[in-house]
Order: structure tokens, then C-alpha cells, then sequence
């Protein structure tokens, strides 16, 4: 028998146990391996991701991205939005949401989006409307990447291209912490970085490597017509950029730092490293 209730206009359908396979989809959560076998592309559940909050999940639908299902706090009281549409909306208890999310209470909402028909590097390569790329080499933290996205969002970056050891940019994590602004960039995997960055060269894209060694330029010094496609290279948190991509740059620049302190975290510097790409593009 399904049991239902209403919140707002809208009717969830009641949750009681952890284990129905009803939100099987939103199981695992707490568990950071199999919530990244569950996102990453291959994985068993390849073709969703999971949204958190209605900020996101809002945002993920004005991106066009489809529904599926919604988990929601049988105890909130908030309207849901009326742009769930005629999806199932579950209403889980403080047991169920417990063992998903991992603390008693939870106000929010999870959503269940399918993901769109993912775009090939060269797709992308190949739009001229597209000029100013964000490249990210090994980046696997989505506190950072998500912070990149939201960066690139809010800074005229048209596309992000990731290296196959990155991070999934459609995971929980990397959405919440992008306040899911990521949405609406265009993305695709380099499944071999160093050919992939060639192919972006060859393309009549400068590749800027960002870091902080020596030799490299100081970012604010660049200058570019509004139309010169441009190519922002990231590395992870602490090892940074790999030398055999380094080396097919097209050119290394620098955040210049003061005192003794040699870098920052990389989605500050991007950040600041897409700003100066902005201002850079003169008129």
C-alpha cells in the first residue's frame, strides 16, 4: 500500500526503512568509495547524479537537466518547489535519513537527476563561441573542483576540460560546494592529458600553465583580443602540474605570492587567475 502525505501542493510518499529499494538510489552516501564508484563514469549507476538542496536542484533543472526522483525530510514543513513536476517525492523518516545522510535531522532535499548525453572534447574544441577554457590536471578533491566551477561560473569560463584522474564534476559534493552556478559549463574528459592538450593547441588555443616555478610570467602582464581562445591549465592541491603537461604548454604563468609563501589553494588561485584572464581581453 503506498502511503502518502502532503507537502505544499505536493505529495510524497512515506519512507519508513532504510533498506527499500525505492531509495536505493540515494543509498550510500556516508561512504566516499562507493559514493564515487556510484558517480564517477563507469560506475553502476552511470547516467544519474545525485543534488543537494533546493538551491541546486533547482538550478540543475533550470540547466535542463531531467528529474527523477526526490528524497525530502518527512518532517519539513517548507514548500517544495513546484518545479519537481510529477516525479516520486520521497518523505523519509529520521531513521532512514540517518543511515543516508549520516545525522538525524536534515531540512533539505535530494534529487535524482539524469545526466545529459556527455560532449567530446573535440565538440568543444570545435566551438569558436567558446574561448576561454579551464583545463584541471588530477584535480580529485570536489571541495576544490566545485569551487573552481563556481569560480569559472562567475568569471566568463565558457568550458572545462578534466584530465581522466579528476574528479566527477556532477558528484554530491562538488555540486553543493558550486552552489550547482557549474551547471551551465560545458564539459568533457581528456582520456590522455598530454595528447588531449595538443589537440587543444592545435585547435588555436593558448595553454597557460599555471605555476608558481620561477620561469614563469606574472598572469596580470597578459594581454588578449576579446576573440583569442585561452586555455587556464590547473594542477592538484600539493603535487600540482605534471611536467610532461607543463612541457606541452604553450606558455607557464604565476600568481606572484609575497613572504615566504609559495602558492595557494587551487581554487583560490583560479580565482584570481581567471580575473586576470578577464581583464586581460581588451576591447
Amino acid at each position: 500500500m503506498r502511503h502518502t502525505e502532503r507537502v505544499s501542493d505536493i505529495f510524497t510518499i512515506a519512507v519508513t526503512e532504510p533498506g527499500d529499494p525505492r531509495i536505493a538510489v540515494f543509498q550510500g552516501l556516508r561512504d566516499k568509495s562507493l559514493r564515487q564508484k556510484r558517480e564517477a563514469p563507469g560506475g553502476d549507476m552511470q547516467g544519474v547524479f545525485i543534488a543537494e538542496g533546493d538551491v541546486v536542484i533547482n538550478r540543475a533543472l533550470a540547466a535542463g537537466y531531467k528529474l527523477q526522483c526526490v528524497l525530502v525530510d518527512a518532517k519539513r514543513t517548507q514548500p517544495l518547489p513546484t518545479s519537481f513536476g510529477m516525479v516520486d517525492v520521497y518523505a523519509a523518516s529520521e531513521r532512514v535519513l540517518e543511515q543516508i545522510a549520516g545525522y538525524h535531522s536534515y531540512r533539505g532535499a535530494l534529487a535524482c537527476f539524469y545526466r545529459k548525453p556527455l560532449r567530446s572534447a573535440e565538440e568543444l574544441l570545435s566551438d569558436r563561441s567558446l574561448v576561454t577554457f579551464v583545463i584541471v590536471e588530477g584535480v580529485n578533491n570536489p571541495t576544490n573542483l566545485g569551487t573552481i566551477m563556481r569560480c569559472a561560473a562567475g568569471l566568463n569560463v565558457d568550458a572545462l576540460l578534466l584530465s581522466s584522474d579528476s574528479c566527477d564534476p556532477l558528484s554530491r559534493r562538488c555540486c553543493r560546494v558550486s552552489m550547482g552556478e557549474g551547471f551551465e559549463i560545458p564539459y568533457a574528459w581528456l582520456p590522455n592529458l598530454v595528447k588531449g592538450l595538443a589537440n587543444v593547441k592545435e585547435s588555436g588555443i593558448e595553454v597557460l600553465a599555471l605555476t608558481p616555478k620561477k620561469d614563469s610570467v606574472d598572469i596580470a602582464d597578459l594581454s588578449y583580443s576579446s576573440d583569442d581562445r585561452v586555455a587556464l591549465l590547473l594542477g592538484a592541491e600539493g603535487p600540482g602540474l605534471t611536467p610532461q603537461s607543463m612541457q606541452v604548454a604553450s606558455r607557464r604563468v604565476k600568481i606572484p605570492m609575497s613572504g615566504t609563501v609559495d602558492s595557494m589553494n587551487v581554487g583560490n588561485a583560479a580565482a584570481i587567475a581567471f580575473y586576470a584572464l578577464r581583464q586581460a581581453r581588451v576591447s
